[in-house]
């Protein structure tokens, strides 16, 4: 008796275990499917030359698409450009996003507004919203310029400046994904307890000696989400590459993932495409291990 009932939990753990892995699998089939072949696949194809009219590999060519990468300047300066658009998204997009997390979190007049509003650019279309913001940025009819016109300050050339244009992109992704970065910080002011505010308010703390002390150190876990989500965001900007700048003006916009879309799409050059994908995901990994690894030692500090 006492065995059938030491058994019967065990049975029913490894029938629940069996139902959970059945559940579970969609998940991870298309996770490997969509996800780990392609990289892979781009691993592969890394090593190997293709024939640009057939598209059909032509055989082992070891480091050769590296190499060539390495001599295209093109490539150097889409490096360059990857890292100020997850510079910049970093910059901007993070302390933004905490700002207005502390805006909605104060309940104050408009807050509820100013949450609609940020929650609902994460829901617009993507492509619509850059061809909107194209419009804005027009140099002769654009919005901006009036604006600037209005207060006497001179027209700006925006997307058409070498200058001017990768952070005019970095707006339009920055107005399209502050929301992410703005809900991870409200969801972490509002885990704060209010005792430890009332304590500081009690010791006769101004709102500003509150922030740096209090607020900022306690949403360092949310930070580093926040600046994890940023980074992805800053190196996957494409879209508005695409239907703007194409790359331009003077390759002042071309990341990683034009170059590569570019190489594969419209000069049909799949080996350099493949290496230049895995370049950017290293790149990627190397951010993103800095970063881990910075926070880590502010941690352990």
């Amino acid at each position: 008796m006492a065995v059938h009932l030491i058994a019967s939990p065990l049975r029913l753990r490894r029938r629940d275990n069996r139902f959970a892995y059945w559940i579970i699998l969609p998940a991870v089939a298309g996770l490997v499917l969509f996800q780990y072949y392609p990289v892979l696949q781009a691993l592969a194809g890394s090593f190997q030359s293709f024939n640009p009219f057939t598209h059909a590999a032509g055989g082992f060519v070891g480091l050769d698409n590296y190499h060539a990468l390495l001599a295209d300047p093109q490539f150097r300066r889409a490096v360059l450009n990857s890292l100020l658009y997850i510079a910049a998204m970093i910059v901007v997009e993070v302390p933004l996003g905490m700002l207005l997390a502390q805006l909605i979190n104060r309940r104050i007049a408009g807050s509820a507004v100013l949450r609609t509003t940020v929650i609902a650019a994460l829901a617009a279309s993507e492509t619509v919203a850059i061809l909107i913001w194209n419009q804005m940025f027009s140099p002769n009819s654009g919005v901006l310029n009036a604006l600037l016109n209005a207060v006497g300050l001179p027209s700006q050339p925006f997307t058409t400046s070498p200058h001017q244009a990768l952070l005019s992109l970095v707006a339009i992704s920055v107005w399209k994904d502050l929301g992410l970065p703005t809900l991870i910080f409200l969801a972490g002011l509002q885990s704060v307890p209010t005792e430890v505010y009332e304590a500081a308010s009690l010791d006769g703390a101004s709102e500003r000696r509150t922030f740096l002390s209090i607020t900022v150190p306690l949403l360092r876990r949310s930070t580093a989400v926040a600046v994890f989500m940023a980074t992805v965001t800053g190196s996957r900007v494409f879209t508005s590459i695409l239907l703007i700048t194409q790359g331009g003006p003077n390759d002042s916009t071309r990341n990683l993932i034009y170059y590569s879309y570019q190489q594969g799409f419209q000069y049909s050059a799949y080996g350099t495409a493949y290496a230049a994908t895995i370049c950017m995901l290293v790149l990627l990994g190397l951010v993103t291990a800095a970063q881990l690894f910075f926070l880590r030692e502010k941690d352990s500090a």
